[in-house]
């Protein structure tokens, strides 16, 4: 079988430049590579696999979260002096080869993706993310940390999903929003930014953007026309008059700071994420805020800010619901790449050293 790993430095040098992949994270220049490794097999008639699933992988994609599940990996790895390598990935989508005994919500043949219920997983499964390793083409999983695809989502779009989908639901459940407000998404060309539109397209209010850059945006508002402005961070361009009742944001570490004289009273505040995830740039001194001033700030205007890791199994099912439903409805895809020789490519749009608008995802 395949995957997408981090490697050891004794296994970095085995390969050829144009077999590998060199991913900087600040000052750390990490080794990756796809290898051939050994198959794995479940035993369904084990006792002790009753309840597991093998899984083959049909596809796979990168999150900004593997930014810090590769930095650790390698600060591990880097001190070994055997070939040895971590595979990577945080989302996939995959066909169901074998089941335990007692595997009942899914069969043979099923085509899944990682259930992230958080903080609570389905018959008593672990919560949370079910692989850090999901570029591994053979995969066992606990049946509570894989949920059916509706057969009319095709791969390319469901094996970047997952994460997206439950974070989505969640946020836009917390959010609580009203008919007539106004709503504000930041860092419109990430992800999970996108997915948060998708899943505005019917929502009675008015739909505000923000961008960092202010790179990529007409394509953003080519999407989603139902977007009424997009405003530039950098250029600070939000008028002073215009007051936000609802702000969706991936990463509140950039934003919640500049966008408080933007928030209206009562206003709803929901973020998932920081931008600053690499160990040096969490302890760079440039990252801290005034505390005490933020939080006086916002106690004023009785913001309330609501914190969300991923979501429950049924926001997840109920975006596979919309997505299977509504034609008009799809997660954004940039790229799909399909043949080994492709995979540097893949990692350069999976880390933005491309431009993409969209999931980037590797077929297998």
């Amino acid at each position: 079988m395949r995957a997408l790993g981090v490697l050891s430095p004794s296994l970095a040098e085995k390969l050829g430049e144009a077999d590998k992949y060199v991913l900087e994270i600040d000052s750390l220049k990490i080794p990756l590579a796809l290898i051939h490794v050994p198959d794995i097999e479940l035993d369904e008639n084990n006792e002790n696999n009753s309840d597991m699933v093998l899984v083959k992988k049909k596809g796979f994609s990168l999150n900004y979260r593997d930014f810090g599940v590769i930095e650790n990996a390698w600060h591990k790895l880097k001190k070994s002096d055997q070939d040895t390598y971590y595979p990577i990935g945080s989302e996939f989508c995959g066909e169901v080869l074998k089941i335990g005994k007692t595997v009942n919500n899914l069969k043979v043949g099923d085509y899944v993706i990682a259930n992230c219920a958080y903080p609570i997983a389905p018959f008593n499964a672990t919560p949370g993310i079910p692989s850090n390793h999901g570029s591994k083409e053979l995969e066992i999983f606990h049946k509570g940390k894989l949920i059916k695809v509706p057969k009319n989502i095709p791969v390319e779009q469901a094996a970047g999903m997952s994460i997206g989908i439950q974070t989505a639901i969640s946020m836009l459940r917390k959010a609580d929003i009203k008919d007539g407000q106004n709503v504000l998404v930041t860092s419109v060309t990430s992800n999970t930014s996108l997915i948060i539109l998708n899943f505005l397209r019917d929502k009675n209010c008015t739909i505000y953007g923000l961008s960092y850059s202010g790179k990529e945006t007409k394509k953003v508002k080519e999407q989603f026309p139902f977007i009424k402005t997009i405003y530039n961070f950098k250029d600070n361009n939000i008028p002073k008059n215009l007051f936000f009742d609802t702000v969706l944001d991936p990463f509140a570490d950039t934003h919640i700071v500049a966008l408080q004289p933007n928030l209206n009273f009562e206003a709803h505040y929901v973020t998932c994420g920081m931008f600053n995830q690499s160990s040096e740039k969490i302890q760079s001194k440039a990252s801290y805020t005034n505390l005490p001033s933020l939080i006086s700030n916002l106690i004023s205007k009785n913001i309330q800010i609501r914190a969300n890791c991923l979501g429950t199994t049924e926001d997840l099912e109920n975006g596979l619901k919309m997505l299977s439903r509504d034609g008009s409805s799809n997660i954004p895809v940039d790229e799909v790449f399909n043949r080994d020789e492709e995979i540097n490519l893949f990692l350069d749009k999976s880390f933005l050293k491309t431009k993409k608008i969209g999931k980037t995802v590797f077929i297998y």
